[in-house]
């Protein structure tokens, strides 16, 4: 997808479709929609000109596209995941991962060459102690899955847990290889990995970060965590995105509830140093994506993707006064 890279930004939405943008610098301007269930999360193939959606239904299915010159999408195949509300992908060895929020599970489709998805190969549940607040860890919640060298965790809100597997290319089935917990509450979100090893966690129920060092066993160690707000709340902050900047010298977590998005110092020990924080600019900033020097952030509650720019010496981000008017935005993909 290289000849788009610069010029098309993808954002998927609850209840408005697949929408395409041409960007000129910080503006979007609108090229043509699909009306498609649910696309709450978007990853582009890095090997074909495809993009994959998560539809987020109760009967859960991924969908693939094929991107057309200038940047159109075109359909071309859709698979029940077995699971309620996937919420999440990854790409791994020729295999598209979904992690099915509602159902606590995670599913494999084989990619085929031109990027149509088969049947899935395997679903997987997890089971394990449950994490303490009733009304969001009744059961496990799958919220990302995510790969770092030949290992996929799945971020487990309910269970307090990052569950490891290995992928078998060949037959498409997951095998387990261990856990990290959590502490207790904490309803771990969505992960990043850091170069060195380091993985930063957004821990949605106890609104922090928390940092776990590199481990040779291949399981992150616990080393501490710190608030993603210095806001004085009257509500619960619920922490949602969490990116690395380009050069991985800081760190980026949304706040839903602080509306806000906070930004971290990396530090030579892989600890963090929070040095700002600042509006999101519109309600509920559910995920963002930088693209080139700029951060494009989903505010869902208030139909807005703002544009701010990176500062790339401080990290920190600057209003650049684009607002582009999408329906409950839930994610943003640079073409």
């Amino acid at each position: 997808m290289a000849e788009l890279k610069r010029t098309v930004v993808y954002l998927g939405s609850y209840g408005s479709g697949l929408g395409v943008y041409s960007r000129d610098g910080a503006r979007l301007s609108h090229l043509s929609t699909l009306d498609t269930p649910d696309p709450s999360y978007l990853i582009a193939d890095p090997d074909r000109p495809v993009i994959y959606a998560a539809n987020e239904l109760d009967d859960g299915t991924v969908s693939s596209y094929a991107v057309e010159p200038g940047g159109t999408l075109r359909p071309l195949s859709t698979q029940p995941t077995g699971g309620a509300l996937p919420c999440h992908l990854a790409l791994h060895q020729g295999h598209l991962l979904a992690a099915n929020y509602g159902s606590g599970s995670t599913s494999v489709h084989p990619i085929a060459p031109d990027g149509t998805l088969g049947p899935r190969t395997d679903l997987v549940g997890h089971e394990g102690g449950l994490g303490p607040d009733p009304h969001r860890q009744e059961g496990a919640h799958a919220h990302q899955v995510t790969v770092a060298g030949d290992k996929v965790t799945v971020v487990d809100l309910g269970c307090d847990r990052l569950w490891h597997h290995r992928l078998d290319a060949a037959t498409g089935r997951l095998s387990a290889t261990g856990s990290t917990p959590t502490l207790p509450g904490a309803g771990p979100r969505h992960a990043v990995v850091h170069p060195s090893g380091h993985w930063y966690v957004a821990n949605e129920l106890d609104s922090t970060v928390a940092t776990f060092e590199p481990d040779p066993r291949g399981r992150p160690r616990p080393a501490g965590t710190q608030p993603t707000t210095s806001s004085a709340l009257d509500t619960r902050n619920y922490p949602s995105g969490i990116v690395l900047s380009r050069d991985a010298r800081f760190l980026y977590v949304g706040n839903r509830g602080a509306d806000s998005i906070t930004t971290f110092a990396v530090t030579a020990d892989g600890s963090l140093m929070m040095v700002g924080e600042i509006s999101s600019g519109g309600r509920w900033p559910r995920q963002f994506a930088i693209v080139d020097d700029l951060l494009f952030v989903a505010n869902q509650n208030s139909h807005t993707v703002v544009a701010f720019r990176l500062d790339p010496g401080s990290g920190l981000l600057r209003p650049t006064g684009e607002v582009t008017e999408v329906g409950s935005p839930s994610c943003v993909l640079p073409g």
